[in-house]
């Protein structure tokens, strides 16, 4: 036991002549006063340097910690009033002590909050700020705040990718929860804010462009099957439904525009092919015609990536072709042809106007249906949809002709010789031909009957005498003979195979 006493003084006494030193209490005071004399300007460095007005409160909550640190602060300089009582000394010293280290650990995390600054942590997806951010979005239970949180994020250009790409995901997981408790009102204000700042993200990024698009998609079939269910029950329309899925398309239609000049097409088209498994026709329908076909003719033609879309993003089976329109479970070919011959008459009135050549026509007609002579095509959806006057159609059809149809199917033959290059060639052009014609006797059955061509041959022939032999005019009209004469032969083919 006395051994015990004994090596228990031998420890404790240089602890006890430590804490009855003279200077120590000086020590204590100077020690406080240079952590104060770090910490202040830091502070005021790290509420300067913030990427957003929302960081303030961050650093003020979770890195600094206000309230814990003024009571650190105090714990560092009471035990110093105290210190005459050297019963409660060791007490008091220990009390300095831990206050001192939860300083150094503020200290340190302020460090690390500025070390985000530098490359290797700014890039990295969890880095030490972002953590933080995610603590604080998560702690704030106000929707309101959070939605004022989210205006001055998104009105800011994030350089980093990945501090984008994580405020993405949580500003996602924020929409989900509303979309699960049905706060439809809130959406609409949380995707309004982000609307109106949608230029200044980083849709490039296929990261950041995918993981979106696909809640986006996610989130217009919930709205969509909301709406059903209210339409079910005989009740009026909700307003934030309404407006939720009005938002919702707009900011798809961002997403296509993005995807066509951003290198992100890919992503687009692959995530709405996934999407419409299983999806029911009605609801496709509704989302391809609202946000999709139309704004996709507008601007594929001046997309730097239009050759890779049409013949690698843009799935085939969406294509119109004799088989594709033929399959009866194929309906996204019939949407995107309707939603075709609702959009291209527009584009000849226009051409009544102008009279230019029409790239955007000129890449649509061609690529949305692949089989197709282009130049052939171009000519029989003139025939068809161009306005005429006078009952001059035939008269207008030669007079001016077709504004599009000149792009070229391109083909590479592997040859020995121009002869035989040039025989394939034509085989080609025939066929696809042939094919143009069989399209058009299956799309257009109701204007191009035997008897109506025979009614455009006799129009046709009747104009015989009106134009010079060699002029542009009479080598369209003598096409157009051509042409029809054609498909009187591939109708009367068909009656006698049945």
């Amino acid at each position: 036991m006395s051994y015990l006493f004994f090596l228990l003084f031998l420890i404790f006494q240089p602890l006890f002549r430590f804490l009855n030193a003279e200077t120590l209490p000086g020590l204590m005071q100077n020690v406080g006063l240079a952590l104060l004399t770090i910490f202040i300007p830091l502070v005021i460095f790290l509420l300067e340097e913030t990427t957003f007005d929302w960081d303030r409160v961050v650093i003020i909550d979770k890195v600094i910690k206000v309230k814990n640190l003024f009571i650190a602060i105090c714990f560092i300089f009471l035990p110093l009033f105290f210190w005459n009582f050297r019963f409660v000394r060791i007490f008091l010293f220990l009390i300095f002590v831990l206050a001192v280290i939860y300083i150094v650990r503020i200290l340190i995390n302020s460090y690390k909050w500025l070390k985000t600054l530098e490359s290797q942590n700014l890039y990295d997806l969890n880095n030490f700020r972002n953590v933080l951010r995610n603590e604080y979005l998560d702690s704030q239970k106000d929707w309101a705040e959070k939605e004022k949180i989210w205006a001055q994020t998104w009105r800011k250009q994030i350089d980093s990718n990945p501090e984008e790409i994580n405020l993405i995901r949580k500003f996602i997981s924020n929409i989900n929860y509303l979309v699960e408790n049905n706060s439809f009102d809130i959406v609409v204000r949380y995707l309004q804010t982000f609307f109106e700042s949608i230029d200044k993200r980083s849709l490039y990024n296929g990261v950041i462009f995918g993981d979106f698009f696909d809640k986006l998609l996610d989130w217009r079939f919930v709205v969509y099957k909301k709406d059903k269910e209210q339409e079910a029950k005989g009740k009026d329309i909700d307003m934030p439904l309404f407006e939720s899925e009005a938002i919702i398309v707009r900011i798809i239609e961002k997403f296509l525009l993005s995807s066509l000049q951003k290198g992100t097409a890919f992503l687009f088209f692959n995530g709405l092919k996934t999407h419409i498994k299983d999806k029911d026709n009605k609801y496709v329908e509704k989302l391809f015609l609202q946000s999709i076909c139309v704004n996709f003719f507008n601007n594929i033609a001046e997309s730097g990536e239009h050759y890779d879309i049409w013949n690698h993003y843009f799935p085939t089976e969406w294509k119109i072709t004799k088989t594709t329109f033929e399959d009866k479970k194929n309906v996204i070919s019939k949407i995107w042809l309707n939603s075709f011959f609702n959009w291209a008459p527009e584009r000849f009135w226009r051409l009544e106007e102008k009279k230019d050549f029409d790239k955007i026509l000129d890449n649509v007609a061609s690529e949305l249906f692949p089989s197709v002579e282009p130049h052939l095509w171009a000519i029989l959806l003139t025939f068809l949809m161009r306005p005429w006057t006078d009952n001059n159609r035939m008269k207008s059809l030669i007079e001016q002709s077709a504004n599009f149809g000149y792009t070229s199917r391109i083909k590479v033959y592997n040859f020995q010789s121009v002869e035989e290059s040039t025989e394939r060639l034509h085989r080609d052009i025939v066929a696809q031909e042939d094919a143009t014609i069989e399209l058009v006797l299956i799309l257009f059955k109701n204007d191009f009957t035997e008897s109506k061509l025979q009614t455009y041959l006799f129009e046709l022939r009747r104009l015989a005498e009106r134009y010079e032999k060699e002029s542009n005019e009479e080598i369209r009209r003598k096409n157009l003979i051509s042409i029809f004469e054609k498909m009187v032969l591939s109708i009367k083919s068909k009656s006698i195979e049945k």
